[in-house]
């Protein structure tokens, strides 16, 4: 029996053929965007050579006092420079097509599949993401999470001492992000201004959706970035649910971070951003190899950052 019997012999191979037909537009698994480059001043300058990175860190001791017309005792001023090394790791990848994709491609007049290529690079920059975040304690590449060196910033308690966001008030949320400010201001004696207030997602959405108060028609996000003198911009960054210390007895894991984003304080370590190089036979199939280097986050002036936790 004919399947196509209201069709004739021509019709019905032309509709098989379009059965056969694969949408222009693909539905693609989704991921999280990658926040390490907008959030740290990318630095290339080192040499994608050099298997080490250094950077040096200059003070003065001495002071000035008050002397007399003929005093001949003048105090000395001297400076000091201390040096800081990071070690400069490689990251790699590969992706490859065999010697029949290549024919098939060629025989249908069409490049190479470009997703490949693209899964790969994706893979590169999201480990660069990771140990910027976290870190690696396997090389031990500090993460800018955790950093023992910043301002740990004690969370004011909420409704019952709890200290998680959800449930304080908005007067007790200001006073968290307020404490922020006013340690890194206090503790660098005015030196450094933190501009930037990372926060993890709930929290974010919580302050960019709840009143200032039961009469006030703007946000907690709002109220902050007018009156705080120092924020400019408040981000959401997936990277920071649940990333307090396991030794913290907090209401919650998740932490917001407040800093400088400036090249001067802070950025990403990554000599060479991501190459490929040509193809490698290998048996029937041609491997393109990928490659990058990096050294996490670097933070100069660890001061002008405060982390609060158990938010």
């Amino acid at each position: 029996m004919n399947k196509y019997k209201n069709m004739d012999s021509d019709e019905g191979i032309f509709f098989e053929k379009e059965l056969e037909s694969i949408k222009s537009q693909t539905y693609d698994v989704l991921y999280p965007d990658l926040m390490a480059r907008r959030l740290f001043p990318l630095d290339s300058t080192t040499d994608t050579g050099a298997n080490t990175t250094t950077y040096q860190s200059w003070d003065h001791v001495g002071m000035a006092k008050l002397i007399h017309h003929y005093a001949m005792d003048l105090p000395n001023v001297e400076i000091s420079a201390k040096e800081t090394t990071r070690r400069i790791y490689g990251e790699g990848v590969a992706f490859g097509y065999s010697i029949q994709d290549i024919r098939a491609a060629r025989f249908a007049g069409k490049p190479l599949e470009q997703r490949k290529a693209n899964a790969a690079r994706r893979q590169l920059m999201q480990l660069e993401n990771k140990l910027a975040f976290d870190g690696d304690a396997t090389t031990e590449i500090p993460g800018f999470v955790n950093n023992a060196n910043f301002n740990a910033v004690t969370p004011v308690d909420g409704a019952g001492g709890t200290t998680d966001w959800a449930s304080k008030t908005p007067d007790e949320i200001i006073k968290d992000v307020t404490n922020m400010t006013t340690m890194i201001r206090d503790t660098t004696n005015g030196v450094e201004a933190p501009n930037v207030l990372l926060l993890p997602e709930a929290q974010y959405t919580l302050i960019s959706t709840t009143p200032r108060s039961s009469t006030s028609d703007t946000t907690i996000l709002n109220f902050i970035l007018s009156s705080n003198a120092w924020i400019s911009e408040i981000v959401p960054v997936y990277n920071l649910k649940g990333k307090a210390p396991a030794s913290g007895s907090y209401d919650s894991e998740d932490v917001a971070i407040l800093y400088d984003r400036s090249k001067d304080k802070l950025w990403l370590e990554t000599p060479q951003d991501v190459e490929f190089f040509a193809a490698q036979e290998k048996g029937l199939f041609y491997e393109i190899p990928g490659h990058m280097r990096t050294a996490g986050v670097i933070v100069a002036y660890p001061k002008s950052v405060a982390q609060l936790n158990g938010i």
